[in-house]
């Protein structure tokens, strides 16, 4: 539950802390935003990348950053390796982020990638219900009151 909308987590995914799922494809991973991320950024209406691929990535690199109705939010890489590939279509059509977070608004591609930091989704579900307080803070405009 985001407070009383529930969000939906596939379950043939993994889900990293920065709230991207990950899906494995072949030889690697496809990434994109989890539905919750897209709810706590409202509707999403731009995506610009800052590195081009190939790019070799630190994990929690920044990458790039999307604008939403609520708030503006950079993003950053979901674990360490090498971005293969952007999805052509979401800075085209940022809407698919909107409504297609878990098909058609993938993100990017990683080949091998360190999957260990990776949760299940029950750990990720456990992972939202602890970050969401203070995701209401953040929503309401209290961030000031987070932990440093």
């Amino acid at each position: 539950m985001m407070g009383r909308s529930p969000t939906f987590l596939p379950v043939d995914r993994r889900y990293a802390p920065n709230h991207m799922w990950a899906m494995p494809v072949e030889g690697g991973f496809r990434f994109g935003l989890s539905a919750y991320a897209v709810k706590l950024l409202g509707e999403l209406r731009h995506l610009a990348w800052s590195v081009e691929t190939p790019a070799r990535v630190a994990r929690a690199q920044r990458i790039g950053y999307v604008e939403g109705s609520k708030a503006t939010s950079d993003l950053y890489a979901p674990v360490a390796g090498r971005i293969e590939r952007f999805n052509p279509d979401v800075p085209a059509d940022p809407t698919l982020l909107n409504t297609h977070p878990y098909d058609a608004g993938w993100l990017l591609t990683m080949p091998g990638g360190d999957a260990t930091l990776l949760m299940s989704p029950e750990a990720y579900q456990k992972h939202l219900e602890a970050v969401w307080p203070l995701a209401q803070r953040l929503l309401k405009g209290q961030a000031g009151d987070r932990p440093a």
